[in-house]
């Protein structure tokens, strides 16, 4: 018999084993089981038996017994049958909690039983699993030659012989060093015995004249300087500087306004304006300015002037990046023109400052507008992200109509059209575009101009 037929053969028999017990095991739960029913069905009985003798028993000690025992009252046969009561009802329950108790093993028991059943079976299947690999497995019918030893180490790995030689070098040198270093003081050297040379005494005599110092020449009489007299010089005469004639009134005022027309002053309106917004006057990351390669041509624009006859009919979005459309009706008294364009790719017009109008006189630039936003694009976002903490939803596109004066002032703005649904920040946006400044430029007649603002939330 093999040795897989003899572990089956011992999971079997653990099996049946087990099994049988688990049958006693069900047979004894079904017993217990049919105990507790019955003394479940007079639990009602003894419950209430168990009640009475408790009011029996209150009922005593209040003294009030032959209230319930009427002339049969007696307190020796009442206390009798009130120990009765109670010690019927203490057997139902002491029987009930250990049919309870046993029962709770016997179920303990049954799942143990559970338990050696599954792990028997996964032996069983884990073995009948390893069996069937046995059969595929190659089977050495040639006789297995040791070969040869042969070390597999190589040259830089460390062997043992080589580390017992080491350490017996290592061993002797310091032995050998420390013998050395004990017996060397040991010895002591004899000192070196000088031999005594005898010199002939001779003497000699040497004689030097001594040197007499020259006596020092008499010093000379010293003649005190006279002192010289000062003359008194001759004093400048004063000269007495002619008062000019004072400048009257007029002359003051005309000699202001000319001051006014030239070096510094003559921008005082755009200082003023950049004095008051100090944090504002910062430019846009991408603004770039040009003024090399004028050309005298002009290329037409798509505008809609007070001049135009009938409506535009509309701007495209993909050619306008402003995203605003016409109607389609005649427009007069109202001079509108893009904003934002392509500045310097393409065209006649490339690198090239390009004019808002098609007409002969000076006009502002798409690149002038659009700097002057650029600067105050900062102060437009902080009102944006105050009103976006009271509506964290707030985003959206805003459409400006912007009149702008011949000196850079704006004397009308308001919204043209908006999709997010925020009056309190239109009111903030238009108070604040009311307070730019493009800067005076001189020739430049008075346009009206629709911006688009696009406000999203910066993640």
């Amino acid at each position: 018999m093999s040795n897989f037929l003899q572990q089956q053969q011992a999971l079997s028999e653990s099996l049946h084993a087990v099994r049988q017990r688990m049958l006693l095991l069900e047979d004894e739960r079904q017993q217990i089981e049919e105990q507790l029913a019955e003394l479940q069905a007079n639990g009602t009985k003894f419950q209430l038996l168990d009640e009475i003798s408790e009011r029996l028993g209150k009922l005593e000690q209040a003294g009030a017994g032959e209230m319930f025992w009427a002339e049969h009252y007696r307190a020796d046969a009442s206390a009798q049958v009130i120990a009765r009561i109670g010690e019927s009802t203490r057997d139902y329950n002491e029987r009930l909690d250990q049919l309870h108790q046993s029962r709770r093993q016997v179920l303990d028991n049954i799942e143990y039983c559970n338990e050696e059943i599954f792990a028997l079976d996964e032996q069983a299947d884990e073995l009948r699993r390893e069996e069937e690999e046995s059969k595929y497995e190659f089977e050495i019918t040639r006789e297995f030659e040791q070969p040869d030893f042969r070390p597999m180490v190589m040259p830089w790995h460390t062997q043992g012989e080589d580390e017992k030689r080491f350490r017996l070098c290592v061993f002797a040198s310091l032995f050998i060093a420390t013998l050395l270093g004990y017996l060397v003081p040991l010895y002591t050297l004899p000192e070196p015995e000088t031999e005594v040379v005898e010199i002939p005494e001779r003497l000699a005599k040497l004689v030097i004249e001594k040197k007499t110092k020259p006596k020092p020449p008499p010093e000379p009489e010293k003649t005190k300087p006279k002192k010289e007299e000062k003359k008194p010089e001759p004093k400048p005469e004063q000269k007495v500087a002619k008062q000019e004639p004072k400048p009257t009134k007029t002359e003051k005022k005309q000699a202001r306004k000319k001051a006014e027309r030239a070096g510094v002053l003559a921008f005082k309106d755009n200082f003023q304006d950049l004095i008051q917004d100090d944090l504002d006057n910062r430019l846009g990351q991408q603004t770039q300015l040009s003024t090399a390669g004028k050309k005298e041509n002009r290329s037409q624009r798509s505008l809609i002037t007070s001049a135009a006859a009938k409506g535009s009919g509309g701007l495209s979005a993909s050619d306008v990046s402003r995203n605003v459309a016409g109607t389609g009706s005649s427009l007069g008294g109202v001079e509108f023109a893009r904003v934002e364009s392509a500045i310097g790719t393409e065209g006649d017009f490339a690198g090239e400052d390009r004019p808002l109008s098609d007409g002969v006189g000076p006009s502002r630039t798409d690149e002038e507008i659009q700097i002057v936003f650029d600067r105050y694009k900062s102060s437009l976002y902080r009102i944006y992200n105050r009103e976006l903490r009271n509506n964290p939803a707030l985003q959206g596109k805003m459409v400006l109509k912007i009149t702008i004066e011949p000196d850079g002032s704006v004397s009308m703005a308001q919204v043209e059209s908006s999709d997010m649904d925020s009056p309190a920040l239109n009111a903030k946006i238009v108070a604040r575009v009311k307070r730019f400044n493009f800067g005076e430029k001189a020739g430049v007649p008075t346009i009206t101009i629709l911006y688009p603002i696009d406000f999203l939330p910066q993640n």
